[in-house]
């Protein structure tokens, strides 16, 4: 309890009724005193809420300087300019990725069309046997000249010195087109379209020459790789 405002309420009340010390009973004091008591209360009440309020500013001061130091410092952040370039230089790497995409494609379609080169085989000259004695000796020198003829074209010299042979000169590489035989297909229609389509000029005999598998031209089978010789 507090007396000295407990005494100043008392006079400030007791001065104006005219009233003194003696005329106040004892429930007289002790309303009295509970609505002093219950002034300082508020007063109490107030100064906490001020004080409450005070902190409360000085946080909101504090955290609108940092928010200003924060707008105010340079960031590192994309402007909507910056990412709508940068979306533009996305679509344009990806248009050119799928224009070299294309390019390779092209390029592996004409390498498929383009003729292929096979070696043509190597002839060696079949080794010529030795004349035999006796009735057949006629014969077998004619039969080593011949031979020796087929394997160098040289001739009787060649059988008068069988040593003396050369291997012949290969002939020269084959250009060809390679063709998958499809479905409904004859030997005789991939001739005609590669001529008509190629400006050549091969003829069937030609064909199955560079394909020594084909037994019978009427005999295909479907998917069956073909050779058409580049020749114009």
């Amino acid at each position: 309890m507090r007396p000295f405002p407990i005494l100043l309420g008392l006079s400030l009340i007791s001065a104006p009724l005219g009233l003194g010390a003696a005329d106040i009973d004892a429930e007289d004091f002790r309303r009295l005193v509970d609505r002093v008591n219950s002034h300082d209360e508020a007063i109490d009440a107030y100064r906490n809420t001020i004080q409450d309020l005070r902190s409360e500013v000085g946080r909101l001061r504090a955290e609108n300087d940092r928010l200003k130091t924060a707008v105010n410092t340079p960031k590192n952040y994309a402007t909507q300019e910056q990412i709508t370039k940068l979306t533009e230089q996305l679509r344009e790497v990806e248009k050119n990725r799928a224009a070299d995409k294309q390019q390779v494609l092209d390029a592996f379609d004409k390498l498929k069309s383009m003729p292929m080169t096979v070696p043509a085989p190597i002839h060696r000259p079949t080794p010529t046997p030795a004349p035999t004695q006796g009735s057949g000796g006629k014969t077998g020198d004619k039969s080593s000249v011949k031979e020796s003829s087929a394997g160098n074209g040289s001739g009787s010299g060649a059988a008068a010195n069988p040593g003396s042979d050369k291997p012949a000169v290969p002939e020269a590489p084959m250009e060809y087109y390679e063709h998958t035989l499809a479905e409904g297909e004859t030997l005789s229609a991939v001739i005609d379209a590669y001529n008509k389509q190629h400006g050549l000029k091969v003829r069937l005999q030609q064909v199955l020459k560079a394909n020594p598998s084909i037994k019978d031209p009427k005999k295909l089978r479907l998917g069956q790789k073909l050779r058409i010789p580049v020749i114009k």
